[in-house]
């Protein structure tokens, strides 16, 4: 992946960065939508805590009943089986809404990231390597003292990475260029695949290139 992404295009690079982009942002939105939807879902557990409340209310208003003398045990024995009831609908209530929210949040952060993290895994890495190396010709472009063995480099670049076919419209015998030193031509078409043509430009208008001397 390092290696493609090195030789690839200026062009080609920022249309998988956009794929790479909509990818990630297409699966975080569908993890969100679906961690909302089970998050509301597990409401339902305070619906059964409320129901189980108001059991309880209405049990211990039968055990109040029980205290009233001729009426007996009855309401009172009535009441607490219905508190026991209630208590146990607000157990499960309160179990449901925990259980359903932790699914909410794993189910969410598994759609999340198990279809972007095999592509993330192996592209970060290599877009963070090209782009270091983007900014460090861009660095050395600024060096006039370094720039003539900088066209070296990216000449001889250019002959390893631009396609053959690009090549011969460029020049005849970019081999032969190379030999002779004759690499401002190939070097200019390397920036280009770099995306680095407006830094070149600007630098030429600058006249800070001086005659190539070697690789740097």
């Amino acid at each position: 992946m390092t290696d493609v992404i090195r030789r690839a295009d200026a062009g080609f690079v920022r249309m998988v960065d956009g794929l790479v982009v909509f990818w990630v942002v297409l699966w975080a939105a569908l993890a969100g939508w679906v961690g909302f939807s089970l998050w509301e879902l597990a409401d339902v557990g305070n619906t059964l805590v409320q129901s189980g409340q108001t059991l309880d209310s209405a049990g211990q208003a039968l055990q109040r009943a029980g205290d009233i003398p001729l009426i007996g045990d009855v309401p009172e024995q009535l009441g607490t089986q219905v508190r026991a009831t209630g208590a146990d609908i607000i157990d499960r209530g309160q179990e449901a809404l925990a259980y359903g929210r932790q699914l909410a949040v794993l189910l969410a952060v598994s759609i999340g990231l198990a279809p972007v993290v095999p592509v993330l895994l192996p592209y970060l890495p290599a877009r963070l390597a090209r782009r270091r190396e983007v900014e460090t010709v861009r660095r050395l472009l600024r060096d006039p003292e370094r720039r003539a063995s900088l066209d070296v480099y990216l000449a001889h670049r250019a002959v390893d990475t631009v396609p053959l076919h690009r090549l011969e419209r460029l020049t005849a015998d970019p081999w032969g260029d190379l030999t002779h030193g004759r690499v401002g031509t190939l070097a200019t078409a390397e920036l280009a695949r770099m995306g680095l043509t407006g830094d070149q430009r600007s630098d030429r208008r600058a006249g800070s290139a001086p005659e190539a001397r070697g690789p740097f």
